[in-house]
């Protein structure tokens, strides 16, 4: 077994000098966790630990490790205690965000072909001037870790997962996680934890997540994928499984009440559809909707907010308080990042700027003294990281439309490439327009990770076709001859 470890090491000297250096370091490390912590929490250090001992022997398996680890953890919240002030997820948060970084800058020139290299680049040169800027840069390490670490996954998922067969079997092995929340969240709606948990006049059902938001945007992620499944099913039974499945999500994200995880499903569902060309699938599904709109009451009072932005008549209607405060929020922030110097406006206040930004509203209708996001990702990377900033981030996005565009345009693409494109496209507008409603995949690690390694699967999948449909030296030699 030794032997065989000692032959799966890379040969370079400085790499293998990196991993043992890094060994060294965590060994002392968990040392030092198992004097400090609970038992559980120790155990959950031990598993994080050996994950990132293997991730330098192994780093594809170990992405999928991560992203099945990622699933999981954000379940763990009720771990007690913390380590150097950080949670279970954030250390692991911190983790990744090391050994994939360090990873990258290893595998720096196979990166230098990808479509989205270049305004990667751009995006980090944008970060560190945010994070100069700052004005409590320790404070504000996580929000580099939040805004970097789902890209950087996304390229190592672009480079490491060639394969067609690992392709399909991370996305196999992401749906099994997901089974692990629904079952959560159904045990939770059967025991009645709806009657304790209530929020703006609404029962909610917070499943087993700390946070309601991460309820509703991880049912999404999972909804979202077990419908890729569903297309890509050829038996009547694996049809029938995915159909409950994806039936009791859907009962588990409404019961949630969070409006941006309805809204973004409905998102979904009709990008994915426009995409296919399935006009008249869309044309039914609007139509379903509509009346399912028609006759739910609480989805009318859940969205009426939309209705009473345009109504002129009521001098009594406090805009500002529409949308959980969000009509307010948009607005006495922008005015406020306006009235900023010029530099401010072009680079941003520097990371944690957005807090400074909502001061005003929560001045004035909140009842306690806290700080807010924007409740809106494009804002909250506009006042950090500046215009600039947020055009680099949908530029890439951009770039993922246009290579899921050119895969369906590919006459190599099959049912898969066709199917995962149509996915990723769908999920990218999906979370263009969660994003511009809510913080969502910016501000949340967990969905956002998840979000750039479906389009990591779909670089891949586009560098595999573009490979099949180049000629091989050989069929170049013959073409050469015949001539």
């Amino acid at each position: 077994m030794v032997e065989n470890l000692l032959l799966s090491l890379p040969k370079r000297p400085d790499i293998l000098a990196i991993q043992m250096g890094a060994s060294f370091i965590l060994m002392v490390l968990l040392a030092g966790i198992m004097f400090v912590v609970p038992p559980l929490q120790v155990a959950v250090s031990v598993a994080s630990i050996l994950i990132v001992i293997y991730f330098f022997t192994r780093p594809l398996f170990a992405l999928i490790a991560i992203f099945i680890g990622r699933g999981v953890l954000d379940l763990l919240w009720w771990i007690p205690g913390t380590i150097a002030g950080l949670n279970m997820l954030q250390l692991f948060s911190a983790a990744v965000f090391v050994l994939v970084s360090t990873q990258l800058f290893l595998d720096l020139k196979r990166m230098q072909s990808h479509p989205l290299f270049r305004v990667f680049l751009g995006y980090l040169v944008l970060m560190v001037i945010a994070t100069v800027r700052s004005d409590d840069i320790g404070r504000n390490l996580d929000s580099v870790v939040r805004y970097t670490s789902p890209f950087i996954l996304m390229f190592m998922v672009s480079i490491y997962f060639t394969d067609r067969g690992l392709r399909r079997g991370l996305l196999f092995f992401i749906a099994l996680v997901g089974l692990i929340p629904l079952t959560t969240s159904l045990f939770h709606l059967v025991s009645g934890q709806m009657n304790a948990y209530t929020l703006h006049g609404y029962d909610r059902l917070l499943g087993g997540y700390k946070n309601l938001h991460n309820m509703a945007l991880m049912t999404l992620v999972f909804l979202s994928l077990w419908t890729f499944w569903l297309i890509q099913a050829r038996s009547m039974l694996h049809s029938v499984v995915l159909i409950g499945i994806i039936g009791l999500s859907c009962i588990t994200l409404y019961k949630t009440y969070i409006r941006t995880g309805i809204l973004g499903f409905a998102v979904f569902v009709a990008t994915a559809l426009l995409f296919s060309r399935r006009y008249r699938t869309f044309a039914i599904t609007g139509l379903l909707a509509g009346i399912a709109v028609l006759f739910s009451t609480d989805l009318q009072d859940r969205f009426s907010d939309l209705l009473l932005m345009f109504d002129t008549d009521n001098v009594m209607l406090d805009k500002r308080k529409l949308g959980s405060g969000r009509w307010g929020i948009w607005s006495m922030s922008m005015n406020e990042y306006m009235a900023r110097p010029m530099w401010d406006k072009i680079l941003g206040i520097g990371l944690g700027g957005q807090r400074l930004m909502t001061l005003d509203w929560v001045k004035m209708f909140h009842s306690k003294h806290i700080t807010l996001d924007p409740h809106n990702d494009q804002l909250l990377l506009l006042y950090q990281i500046g215009p600039f900033g947020v055009l680099t981030y949908l530029a890439m996005q951009w770039g993922v439309i246009r290579a899921g565009r050119e895969i369906l345009s590919m006459p190599e693409a099959d049912r898969f490439a066709r199917t995962l494109a149509i996915f990723v496209m769908a999920f990218t507008a999906m979370v263009f327009v969660t994003n511009s409603v809510s913080n969502s995949f910016v501000h949340r690690t967990s969905p956002g990770w998840y979000y750039w390694c479906f389009c990591g699967l779909l670089f891949a999948e586009y560098a595999d076709l573009r490979r099949k449909a180049r000629p091989s030296p050989l069929e170049i030699k013959a073409l050469a001859g015949t001539t």
